[in-house]
């Protein structure tokens, strides 16, 4: 499985604490190291369509440019075998039915990662579902997301390569 990663350039190197890429296509992802309240809670946010990690990298470095002006968006590809997941704890939103705004509700609201709503003792290890827009109960078409919430999940990412890099941003048409 091909899964992408957009985010800015400031989060590629090896020496910060959120560097994502290290030599050789190996990676020092972490699961702690997204913002407190996203759809599925903190975590390590992919998705499977090139475009929409094109948008997330060109929203990153938009909120970057009051800091860091030269910021530039950049796309990660990785390689993640599907047997890899089969030992981990998952929880698959095939569509926005079945609780899933109920669940995206909980975790944006900063609830416990998974624990009460889920009655998981423990986060899920890898979620997988739609994009849905903060505040709203309408999923984003040709958009998903998989995110990672757990060291177990991230080591079964294989490779990460930067795909692109913008300058300072992507054209983003389809």
């Amino acid at each position: 499985m091909v899964l992408y990663h957009g985010c800015s350039d400031q989060s590629l190197s090896p020496g910060t604490p959120t560097g994502i890429v290290t030599s050789g296509g190996s990676h020092n992802i972490s699961h702690t190291a997204g913002a407190n309240r996203p759809d599925f809670g903190r975590g390590f946010y992919t998705t499977t369509w090139l475009h929409q990690a094109k948008n997330w990298a060109n929203i990153r470095v938009r909120k970057l440019q009051g800091r860091h002006p030269a910021a530039r968006a950049v796309v990660l590809s990785m390689h993640v075998e599907r047997n890899s997941f089969a030992n981990l704890q998952s929880l698959v939103f095939p569509s926005d039915r079945d609780n899933f705004y109920r669940f995206v509700t909980y975790c944006r609201g900063g609830g416990s990662p998974h624990a009460e709503l889920a009655h998981r003792s423990s986060p899920y290890d890898v979620i997988v579902g739609p994009v849905t827009l903060a505040g709203q109960t309408i999923v984003v078409g040709h958009a998903d997301q998989v995110s990672f919430h757990a060291a177990a999940a991230t080591a079964a990412i294989s490779r990460v390569v930067v795909l692109e890099v913008g300058k300072p941003m992507f054209d983003v048409s389809l």
